[in-house]
């Protein structure tokens, strides 16, 4: 049968080799290397869009912001819309 003791130093072994891992796999595995660059930000639209049935634009017209960023990387321009739509496409 386990004493509580013992409980307690598995868990805490437990923590401990999770911890080690985590510190361990930190300096060995990396999703980017320090010399890639972040995106940065080209401009931003803001885009109304019409109903089929609607003729002009009015104030009830629905608008949509999109945010324009470049991959400094491999230059493609990202484009993401307010509604968390993305698309990316490569730049000229």
């Amino acid at each position: 049968m386990m004493t509580k003791k013992n409980v307690a130093l598995i868990l805490l072994l437990g923590f401990l080799i999770g911890y080690v891992a985590c510190d361990l796999s930190r300096t060995f595995i990396h999703a980017q290397d320090e010399s890639s660059k972040g995106p940065k930000w080209v401009h931003a639209h803001e885009l109304r869009v019409r109903k089929s049935g609607e003729t002009d634009f009015s104030k009830t017209t629905k608008s949509f912001g999109i945010e324009v960023f470049k991959d400094q990387n491999n230059g493609n321009l990202i484009y993401i819309c307010e509604t968390g739509d993305i698309s990316v496409v490569p730049a000229k």
